[in-house]
């Protein structure tokens, strides 16, 4: 992009020349920012769009200054064109703004005593003070627009920090939300672990209520059984206090003295008439039934269990089987 430019006496137009030099002191310290900036700011820094309208509307407005006493110096002006600058050049361009003015100023100014000599001073001066004029509305208007450009840029550099804010925040929560998810994980998995630790605990708790009502029932039946058992127990005793009796009865050979000082009556021998007729053989061997129940009782009494309790009972009846047998 090239843009024309005019040989003019910027010596006597300094207030307009050195705007983006600096050297105009009624430029603002907002124009002489955006300068700055343009020069010494890095292209990542803001935005690419703004800055680039802002680089190509610098040549343009000093185009615009150059360019006030154009309509007067038709005849003796000479075009040149400049390419646009590029922001490495954008720091020397301003530093050599005074130098190129100082250079420009002696061949327009012999240009303008040339001019005096012909005596078109006065059409001169008067075009170039509405020139001027106009173009000092049009530098305003310009300078506006840089200012507006600017606060542009400004904010939206204040939306890219608070946006860049914001994305920091939102990791932080969005990391602060997934340890709180993990720990619900966590507390979770606890929880079920809990849970089956306390549904293993109630099966056994069961079980253990179950074999406890067992063992209950097997007690109480147990004492069933030995009260039926002592109950059998004092029959016994009592059977084997009559058959002791009756054997030691049967053992005297005096009966008749026996009889005088026992009272015998239910084992009386009318009640066994067959002993009358056992000879001495029998009698050896009922003492020996006698002695076997003796100790199968006494067996019975120490362990009280149904084996005991069977061979007492065996014995029993091996003893009876001498006492009742019958006649024939």
């Amino acid at each position: 992009m090239f843009e024309p430019q005019h040989l003019l006496d910027l010596q006597e137009n300094s207030g307009f020349g050195t705007w983006l030099s600096g050297d105009n002191s009624n430029s603002s310290p907002t124009h002489r920012r955006v300068e700055s900036s343009l020069v010494h700011s890095a292209p990542g820094d803001v935005d690419r769009v703004l800055y680039k309208d802002l680089v190509e509307m610098i040549p343009l407005v000093q185009s615009l200054i150059e360019r006030k006493a154009n309509s007067s110096f038709t005849r003796r002006g000479s075009m040149i064109y400049t390419k646009t600058p590029s922001r490495e050049s954008l720091s020397r361009k301003t530093t050599d703004v005074k130098g190129r003015n100082t250079g420009l100023a002696i061949p327009v100014k012999k240009k303008k005593d040339q001019v005096d000599k012909n005596g078109d001073s006065l059409p001169i001066f008067s075009s170039r003070d509405l020139i001027a004029e106009k173009e000092n509305e049009e530098l305003i208007a310009l300078r506006e627009q840089v200012e507006d450009l600017q606060k542009k840029l400004l904010q939206k550099e204040d939306l890219q920090k608070s946006a860049e804010i914001s994305k920091n925040h939102i990791n932080d929560v969005q990391a602060e939300l997934e340890q709180l998810n993990r720990h619900a994980a966590e507390k979770d998995s606890l929880i079920k672990s809990i849970q089956l630790q306390l549904s293993d605990a109630k099966i056994k708790l069961a079980d253990k209520q179950a074999a406890l009502e067992k063992t209950q029932w097997e007690a109480m039946t147990s004492k069933q059984k030995l009260e039926k058992l002592q109950n059998d127990i004092d029959s016994m005793q009592g059977e084997f206090s009559s058959f002791m009796l009756l054997l030691n009865c049967l053992t005297k050979k005096n009966r008749t003295a026996y009889a005088e000082d026992y009272d015998v009556a239910p084992y009386h021998s009318e009640h066994f008439p067959h002993l009358d007729d056992a000879d001495d053989k029998e009698m050896p061997k009922m003492e020996e039934a006698r002695q076997a129940y003796v100790a199968a009782l006494d067996a019975a009494k120490e362990k009280q269990d149904e084996e005991s309790l069977a061979a007492a009972a065996s014995a029993r009846l091996h003893l009876q089987s001498f006492l009742f047998k019958s006649e024939g």
